[in-house]
């Protein structure tokens, strides 16, 4: 069934896809998550690392038990015919910037097949992540967005997410510059 968002505050988003189907990912799919979640990653920053580098990252970045520990903590997956088109997870780690009002949740991941971007799938997952904060009595979602990825930090801003300040993350030998964005719910 396509996720719908109930009708209450959403900000400054004007229009909430309703077509794409997202779920909650089940425990026993960490293994088919972390296959998933490590093809995005290569697909969207294999550009950035040397093969072996990139090999040995997403050998840590992508092991099942990590993925499983971030379905517990709250995973979803947009699917449609042929299976998974992207996938979020939140976590409960604390914003490194103040800025932002207690309870805390971190969107960690938000990931979309290339084939699909610009199809309303990340906007359908930002919804589903959205909700399920809210239910959760969250007050502040963080996330931190490549710099390098100007297309990412814009979906943010059309969500309301605002520029909470910068780091850079050293990665395989790779300096990474991110900037880390939060929402106030």
């Amino acid at each position: 069934m396509p996720y719908r968002l109930p009708r209450q505050g959403l900000g400054p988003v004007e229009r909430i896809p309703m077509d794409i189907p997202v779920r909650k990912v089940a425990a026993g799919e960490a293994k088919a998550l972390a296959t998933f979640a490590e093809a995005c990653f290569r697909e969207t920053f294999g550009y950035l690392f040397p093969e072996q580098a990139m090999d040995h990252l997403c050998l840590r970045a992508f092991a099942p038990a990590l993925l499983g520990a971030l379905i517990e903590q709250g995973a979803w997956v947009a699917e449609g015919p042929g299976g998974w088109r992207g996938y979020a997870a939140l976590s409960s780690a604390p914003c490194p910037v103040p800025g932002l009002p207690q309870p805390q949740l971190e969107l960690c991941r938000l990931y979309v097949s290339q084939e699909w971007h610009g199809q309303g799938v990340s906007g359908a997952l930002m919804a589903a992540v959205l909700d399920e904060a809210r239910l959760r009595g969250v007050r502040g979602i963080w996330l931190e967005s490549f710099e390098g990825n100007p297309r990412a930090q814009g979906f943010f801003r059309r969500w309301g997410f605002r520029d909470l300040g910068g780091q850079v993350q050293v990665t395989e030998g790779v300096h990474l510059p991110h900037r880390i964005m939060g929402l106030t719910l």
